[in-house]
């Protein structure tokens, strides 16, 4: 099949009409051998002839040629071409893997470094033995094949950038490829999934191998490294839960999030006061419990180590009694207050045991010594035998001076009793009690 190159019609038009001349003069050249004429410009012809001749022939030769080789030439110049590419992309790929090979030494140095400062010497040597047995040796031949399949494995060791991200290529068989399955999903789980504020909760991995590195985010700005680790959350809320860990064999981050896993409910604010009787008769005094625990539900109290739901305790004279209060809101949450309710006697104010209301000047008026330099609010109340209040006062310029409601004064060897209360420095209610005997 003729060729329609636009070389081949060139040629073709440039031999239209051309004839070579292979008729020569035979006669007249042999005149002039026979004359002995100059030979020169007949040899001169001549060759000129035959050059145009062997000059036509060779073209022609080159035509034929270039018609019949022409498609076989093309062929081996595509062939160049393609090997020539597939070798550019060859060394573009091999180019590629010593970019990323190089990238992966890099990260290899870094986690080196870290493994040094987290898990010392021991640990730096198994990184090291890791990156001897991966990385070729300097002057071993790696062929482009060879190179592909090696950037190939360099992409499997980096970051997880999520829960699930394993590939399996990744994963051997048997045990290592159990303990894969287990680094892809990282199954851990909380003792509670809803807790009380200040409530303890414990964390646990299943199936973990625990000479890994660990960190846990428990959402509320607390961290620990500890492979089964417990937290307190201190403010209600809910908190998503955040585990990475990285195995000492390949340095890979896996890390896993479950959102809203600890709902963290909020405690009742226990607080009690109480009130003592304005005054007491004999040697116990009955004290009133009052629980100021905003939105609580219900409350138990602990008065000197017995529990009661009763607001209303008999303490002994005198004696410090501790008390607690346990108040629960609507969600079943428990919070705790503890105070110390104080009864004393005559020895806590410096009080007298007896007073001579007989208008001699010494000790006719009756008032424990140490009210006269309390600075905090104070009040006393002086009652007979019978309960009868015979005299309230509340300023140190009015002791009480043996003088009955009635008008009429106290009698020789009568005993009365009176009860003062107060507010101690630190803010605490105290009741202080005892009896005066009046002597004149």
């Amino acid at each position: 099949m003729p060729s329609e190159h636009p070389f081949d019609q060139h040629l073709k038009q440039s031999f239209d009409g051309f004839e070579p001349d292979v008729q020569p003069d035979w006669t007249g050249f042999e005149r002039d051998l026979n004359r002995q004429a100059p030979q020169a410009p007949a040899q001169v012809h001549a060759g000129r002839g035959t050059g145009r001749l062997a000059v036509a022939a060779a073209v022609v030769a080159g035509g034929v040629m270039m018609w019949v080789a022409k498609p076989m030439v093309e062929e081996w110049m595509a062939s160049i071409e393609a090997e020539a590419s597939s070798t550019l992309e060859e060394h573009a790929q091999a180019d590629a893997f010593a970019a990323a090979w190089e990238e992966f030494t890099k990260e290899l140095n870094g986690f080196e470094q870290d493994l040094l400062d987290a898990e010392g010497e021991a640990a730096l040597a198994a990184a090291q033995s890791l990156e001897g047995s991966a990385m070729p040796a300097a002057n071993q031949d790696i062929s482009p094949e060879e190179s592909l399949g090696l950037a190939v494995t360099s992409k499997n060791v980096g970051l997880d950038n999520g829960s699930l991200n394993a590939t399996t290529d990744a994963m051997g068989s048997g045990p290592a490829e159990s303990e894969e399955r287990l680094l892809a999903v990282l199954p851990f789980e909380s003792s509670v999934k809803e807790a009380c504020e200040g409530v303890e909760v414990a964390f646990e991995l299943s199936g973990i191998d625990r000479t890994m590195s660990f960190l846990w985010n428990f959402g509320d700005g607390a961290f620990s490294s500890d492979p089964s680790p417990s937290h307190v959350f201190t403010r209600p809320g809910t908190y998503d839960i955040t585990l990475s860990v990285r195995p000492p064999s390949d340095g890979m981050i896996r890390t896993r999030t479950i959102q809203n896993m600890i709902t963290v409910l909020p405690k009742p604010e226990a607080d009690f006061a109480w009130t003592f009787p304005a005054a007491v008769e004999g040697d116990k005094v009955r004290v009133s419990l009052m629980d100021q625990t905003p939105n609580a539900t219900s409350a138990q109290w602990v008065v000197d180590g017995e529990s009661t739901t009763s607001n209303w305790v008999q303490l002994d004279v005198p004696g410090v009694y501790p008390i607690n209060l346990v108040a629960s809101n609507q969600y079943g949450c428990l919070d705790d207050a503890r105070r110390e309710v104080q009864v004393g006697n005559r020895h806590g104010l410096l009080a007298q045991a007896r007073f001579s209301p007989d208008g001699d000047g010494r000790y006719d008026t009756f008032l424990p010594h140490s009210l006269l330099e309390l600075q905090e609010p104070w009040a006393m109340v002086v009652v007979d035998a019978d309960g009868e209040e015979v005299h309230r006062c509340s300023d140190a310029d009015q002791p009480w001076d043996g003088s009955l409601p009635d008008g009429s004064v106290a009698v020789n060897r009568s005993l009365y009793q009176w009860t003062v209360r107060c507010v101690s420095p630190d803010g605490e209610i105290r009741l202080f009690t005892d009896r005066v005997r009046v002597e004149r």
